[in-house]
């Protein structure tokens, strides 16, 4: 070990920790690795851009020009749409026609394109069949990994295996060699599928259901929240356009239809006029709908200096600094109880300059905050005990610091919420206000206690933003009615599917809000599934994961052109821009032309790429802009910039270095266990960071251990290259797990579940294969 290659290794380190925890891009994540190790000499700037003009890269894609040639004129489709025919509703047959479908797709596109293309056809042969779409689509993502190990170009790390072997003077891989092998794996995963792994996978919908309409309104749980709101004749709202009213603002939810004279208009947009004697359809939480209803005849005003001194004479304010390292920072009130804890109520947090003061108990505190906090003296002592907290200003003048940012509730005698008590009445959780206390006469405050009865009269010394309250009481007299049928949602002009967030979405950590989801589209998300259960509440402020599955509701060709968007893949074949049917043979020729031109010999595989890339846009089977839209562009820059790694691998004796200690280890016990130890190291990488850089790390180390103890780095380097396609136990080892995750309504656990076992399976296959085809001794 020199300081060199520990240098080195801390570069290496750094990126496997970028890649494992995606702080970063993965793609940046390489390029800035790339950077590093250029600028510290491991490589010359020549060589640094090497990856570029690749024949990896180069191959790389073009298949993704004739991948996506497949999905535009519609091949993919036309075969999924006859297995149902073929095969009927029996479900392991089914289960095996998606698998084999998927697994062929898979050979010649990349895989999470081959995922993409299928899913739609599996979802409507779920329904077709009455099948949990649960009971597919997990095989189906594995299918798509066992395709990838049948060919050459079914996926990155093969491509760069034989790459690797070329640029050291060996011969590359052809373009079926890995078939033998990924036949074999198929049928072992198959296998296990339709046996012992059928056991394990969840069923996540009612089977009796899928094939009826409105099964995606069930499996979601939308009876559950749709319920219907009457405008009364000479209500305030008679007049109004839907979107000068704040419905949503006021009361928290969706309108998805309007029921007018018997007639039924869906998904509304906000320039539709209100009409009294209408019915609204909404979609929110009835609990929440009725306790706001209760709200109805209170009013708001401004608090009066009296008030103020009526509150400082019982209460007292602080503001409570957060601490650099505190524990408290990252965590929300409500993640820490604060009232419940120490009885003082968070009124305001104080953060660069400005006071946030709504949804307080979801706001997430930082170092630096100052939380003001109202409270009895006893209280607020309890909270100066607590670590990571100083109190950083404390008086009166505090009160007036809240003056403009304090309001008052008052209850009129004939308000519904006489009698009850503030906890029950849950009026800060609803409208977004924090009750600091109760004025009750002319010289009585008293803190608001969970458990304190509401009297009439009574008046709530409030702080917050009171608009969402004003909205409400600017409603008027409207009526809360009975459940709604979830069936109700669509008609022949607006439908309902479920598009799932893309792998390398942009969509990912952004909310619908931020993205101006609705605006942009003409569209609204009526719920959002997520490990194995739906949401219903705030989806317009909730961040989007990859994997997570969206309700979506609106006009079809409006759901037709969210099918153009690559941030999200929509699970209808209805859904589905049209295809270009008439241009499938071509490209079908494409790729027919690319396998004769490799099996032939007459060209390698990345001019035969190049070739039938060239003729899929020539006769039209796709457009240039198609084609560059298809293109992963992140693969593309991971590959190109990870590949130097391997050179500054051999440059700095790390490759020997590893080499000499896989050597020590496992080269006493004989050839098998070599190949072993570098198929689990080369799984494992995978798991962590990604198959390709797994390949290109392990490329140098593969040639260096074999020419010491004379056998062949072939057989090694087809070891390497199909165990980093071993990526079956996490919805994170690949993004075709991924993608299927939120329309499966799959749990992290029940990959865990199906896939560990597979993973042990497909390991020890490619440990037995390997010698059979490719002789360890040259």
């Amino acid at each position: 070990m020199t300081i060199e290659i520990g240098i080195f290794f801390a570069v290496l380190a750094a990126m496997a920790y970028l890649f494992f925890t995606e702080k970063l891009p993965v793609d940046l994540t390489a390029v800035l690795g790339l950077v590093v190790i250029t600028l510290a000499g491991y490589v010359s700037p020549s060589e640094a851009f090497s990856g570029f003009s690749s024949p990896a890269v180069v191959t790389l894609l073009c298949v993704f020009f004739v991948s996506a040639a497949l999905v535009h004129t519609g091949f993919a489709d036309l075969v999924g749409g006859r297995l149902h025919r073929w095969i009927g509703s029996r479900e392991v047959l089914l289960l095996v026609a998606v698998m084999l479908f998927a697994a062929a797709l898979s050979a010649f596109m990349n895989n999470i394109a081959a995922a993409a293309v299928c899913m739609p056809a599996t979802a409507s042969l779920a329904r077709r069949s009455g099948i949990s779409p649960s009971r597919l689509f997990m095989p189906l993502s594995f299918a798509t990994l066992f395709g990838g190990t049948l060919t050459l170009v079914g996926t990155p790390p093969n491509i760069l295996a034989s790459d690797m072997l070329r640029e050291r003077g060996y011969p590359p891989f052809a373009l079926f060699d890995f078939a033998p092998i990924g036949a074999v794996l198929l049928a072992v995963g198959v296998l296990y599928l339709v046996t012992v792994g059928r056991r394990f996978l969840p069923v996540r919908a009612i089977a009796d259901s899928v094939a009826r309409t409105g099964d995606l309104a069930r499996v979601y749980r939308l009876h559950e929240t749709l319920f219907s709101i009457r405008i009364p004749f000479g209500s305030r709202l008679d007049g109004l356009t839907l979107g000068e009213t704040k419905l949503g603002t006021a009361l928290g939810v969706q309108v998805v239809g309007i029921l007018r004279g018997g007639r039924k208009e869906l998904a509304p947009e906000a320039r539709t006029l209100l009409l009294g004697g209408d019915v609204l359809l909404v979609k929110g939480r009835y609990e929440d709908l009725r306790e706001l209803f209760r709200l109805q005849g209170v009013s708001i005003g401004e608090a009066r200096p009296g008030d103020l001194a009526k509150a400082a004479g019982r209460l007292s304010c602080i503001a409570a600094r957060i601490l650099p390292g505190s524990p408290l920072a990252g965590r929300t009130l409500r993640g820490i109880k604060f009232r419940e804890n120490y009885g003082a109520i968070a009124v305001g947090i104080r953060r660069g300059g400005a006071i946030l003061d709504r949804d307080l108990p979801a706001e997430s505190l930082r170092e630096g905050d100052e939380v003001l906090v109202l409270g009895t003296q006893s209280e607020l002592e309890l909270l100066a005990q607590q670590k990571g907290l100083t109190i950083a200003k404390v008086g009166d003048s505090l009160f007036e610091e809240m003056r403009d940012r304090l309001f008052l509730l008052r209850v009129p005698p004939t308000s519904a919420l006489v009698g009850t008590t503030i906890g029950r009445s849950r009026i800060g959780e609803l409208v977004g206000l924090t009750i600091a206390g109760i004025c009750r006469g002319e010289d009585v405050f008293l803190p608001a206690r969970p458990e304190e009865t509401i009297l009439a009269a009574d008046e709530f010394l409030v702080a917050g933003e009171p608009d969402r309250i004003r909205s409400l009481l600017a409603l008027g007299e409207v009526e809360l009615e009975e459940d709604a049928e979830a069936s109700g949602i669509e008609s022949e002009d607006v439908g309902v599917v479920e598009v799932s967030v893309a792998p390398r979405s942009r969509a990912a950590g952004r909310t619908l809000a931020e993205m101006q989801f609705r605006e942009k589209h003409g569209l609204q998300a009526l719920a959002v599934w997520r490990e194995g259960s739906p949401i219903h509440t705030n989806l317009a402020n909730l961040p989007l994961r990859f994997g997570d599955a969206l309700l979506i509701q609106g006009p079809w060709n409006r759901i037709r052109l969210l099918g153009t968007d690559p941030d999200f893949v929509t699970l209808s074949l209805a859904a589905q821009e049209p295809r270009r049917t008439r241009k499938a043979p071509f490209a079908l020729g494409g790729l027919l032309l690319l396998v004769a031109m490799v099996v032939t010999g007459f060209q390698p595989i990345h001019v035969a790429s190049l070739a039938a890339a060239v003729f899929v846009v020539l006769t039209g089977a796709i457009t240039m802009e198609e084609a560059y839209r298809s293109i992963e562009w992140r693969v593309v820059f991971l590959v190109a910039a990870i590949l130097p790694v391997g050179i500054a691998m051999e440059r700095t004796g790390a490759a020997l270095l590893l080499s000499q200690s896989v050597v020590e280890w496992a080269g006493t016990a004989g050839p098998i266990t070599v190949l072993a130890a570098l198929c689990l190291l080369s799984s494992l990488l995978s798991q962590c960071l990604d198959g390709a850089p797994a390949v290109v790390l392990l490329a140098p180390v593969v040639v260096r251990i074999a020419e010491p103890i004379g056998i062949s780095p072939v057989p090694l380097m087809m070891g390497v290259g199909l165990a980093a396609s071993a990526a079956f136990m996490t919805p994170f080892s690949h993004k075709a797990n991924l993608l299927v995750m939120g329309a499966g309504g799959y749990r992290t656990s029940d990959y865990l579940r199906v896939g560990t076992p597979l993973t042990v399976l497909y390991l020890a296959a490619v440990i037995a294969l390997v010698p059979v085809f490719f002789p360890l001794y040259p």
